[in-house]
């Protein structure tokens, strides 16, 4: 199967119109044609190279936490979903992110340094940040003055976080954008050397597009963290859509 580039292709192959009574009434709708999308879109996940199937079935997820930005903008919104007593409940709506300069890309032709966002589906499994919490069933490491990320193809430990410095590989003491963040995990089981690397949820204040990661506002941060529950197979998707939600 072919896989279109967009929600609205989807929205067309559903027989759903953008423009619809349906869409535009309730949030509820909106709720709906985003997961029937997500149901077609994990037929053909575009995760990117270097990435295994996720471990736990994407439909299998109780919290979905979409990315959504336009074709060409480096702007988008953050929408945070958990399923509570059988129903789909929003814990974040709206929150404006910054994406790469470049805008997105579907996650196969993503290089590295090429300034552009994977598009794709996304197991949610690492927490990284500067000090002590509790996280609820996910893996959670904490940044020491050592502790770095290769960016380097080269290295054998590119795109991994290692404790130690080396040449190529980005201190995560030194940057508040590194203050707290979750792995996008595009190229990194296992990673392909060039492919892309260090793509994260990260903290991002500034008036500017991202190298090519998701910032967000710190406080919209702290609180989806708090959220997630790696009993609930968190996934995190990025799409490209035509239109604002």
């Amino acid at each position: 199967m072919d896989s279109p580039k967009s929600l609205a292709s989807w929205l067309h192959f559903l027989g759903i119109s953008l423009k619809s009574k349906q869409f535009q009434c309730q949030k509820i709708n909106c709720i709906t044609v985003l997961f029937s999308f997500l149901y077609f879109f994990s037929l053909c996940p575009l995760s990117g190279e270097g990435n295994s199937p996720p471990d736990s079935p994407l439909l299998d997820s109780e919290q979905i936490l979409f990315i959504t930005a336009k074709p060409g903008e480096t702007t988008g919104f953050l929408d945070f979903y958990t399923l509570t007593e059988g129903e789909w409940v929003s814990v974040l709506e709206k929150i404006p992110v910054r994406l790469g300069r470049s805008g997105l890309i579907s996650g196969e032709k993503k290089r590295e340094g090429d300034g552009h966002t994977p598009l794709g589906i996304f197991p949610i499994q690492r927490v990284v940040g500067k000090r002590k919490r509790q996280m609820r069933n996910l893996e959670y490491n904490e940044i020491r003055k050592n502790s770095h990320w290769s960016d380097s193809p080269s290295s054998k430990n590119y795109n991994q976080l290692t404790k130690h410095k080396e040449k190529g590989a980005v201190s995560l003491w030194d940057s508040d954008i590194y203050e707290l963040f979750v792995v996008i995990e595009h190229n990194t089981k296992p990673a392909v050397p060039g492919f892309g690397s260090m793509i994260f949820l990260h903290p991002w204040n500034e008036d500017k597009p991202t190298a090519g990661c998701v910032g967000v506002e710190l406080k919209w941060l702290e609180e989806l963290v708090s959220q997630l529950d790696g009993n609930k197979f968190p996934f995190l998707v990025i799409v490209e859509t035509e239109e604002n939600f």
